[in-house]
């Protein structure tokens, strides 16, 4: 048996049977497509996870500096028919004064003056010098200086037009179609904004809600918009919504 296996392995080891160039070429092409796809997926799945995790965050630093802003306008009503907006708020700079207490009467205010420039949103805080509620008095120069957000971009809408990051509202004389209703935010018309000098002290004083419009950015500056969330909110300077009537005469913080 030893004999007949012994020429068995001889045989088989003169054999030129095998694959030849033309299999091997095959064959090796074949694994560099299979190779190529694997590696294309994985590049696919890597793309898509961290423009998921820019998105995330950017929706994450977006959320906070919009609540920070909305928080600080919701505390601008510190008194019966006070005028918060303050002239010269424009489409990229908000001026307003806010203010809150445990007490009954505010001992003090503050001027925030939100201003965005650069890609940066900062608030600039002005705090009371003197003065008592509703008129107090501001420095000069502000108190302390915090940056909201950076990465930040204006939305667009429509053939890409910049949205303004700040939006002013007053009042409208009648509600649409000279209805008899609630007064609720279609009622409010904007207000035109001169571009030099942002609003007028008159229309400061009717300034009753802002609109704050802007696209955040993940902090890897990756200038993908789809890696990054545009984000809308507005706040009503009211302690209530005015009452149903044919001709709205309401003001800001009644």
């Amino acid at each position: 048996m030893s004999v007949i296996t012994n020429r068995r392995l001889r045989r088989s080891f003169r054999d030129e049977r095998g694959m030849t160039l033309i299999e091997t070429l095959v064959a090796m092409v074949t694994g560099i497509a299979v190779m190529g796809g694997l590696f294309a997926v994985l590049e696919v799945s890597l793309h898509q996870s961290s423009r998921l995790v820019d998105v995330v965050q950017a929706t994450q630093l977006g959320r906070q500096a919009m609540t920070h802003i909305v928080d600080e306008l919701h505390s601008a009503c510190i008194s019966q028919n006070f005028t918060p907006i303050q002239a010269e708020s424009s489409a990229t700079k908000l001026i307003f004064i806010n203010g809150y207490s445990e007490k009954a009467e505010l001992p003090e205010a503050h001027k925030d003056e939100i201003v965005f420039s650069g890609e940066t949103l900062t608030d600039n805080v002005f705090n009371s010098s003197g003065g008592t509620t509703p008129e107090f008095t501001f420095p000069k120069a502000p108190t302390a200086g915090v940056v909201i957000s950076k990465n930040i971009t204006q939305s667009t809408e429509g053939a890409k037009v910049p949205i303004p990051v700040f939006r002013y509202y007053e009042y409208a004389v009648t509600p649409p179609n000279n209805e008899t209703r609630s007064v609720a935010s279609s009622t409010l018309v904007p207000i035109n904004v001169p571009e030099k000098t942002g609003l007028t002290a008159e229309q400061a004083k009717k300034a009753a809600s802002v609109e704050i419009t802007f696209r955040a950015g993940p902090t890897s500056g990756n200038s993908d918009v789809t890696r990054k969330a545009d984000l809308n909110s507005q706040a009503t300077l009211a302690f209530s919504a005015p009452s149903s009537e044919a001709t709205i005469e309401a003001a800001p913080c009644e």
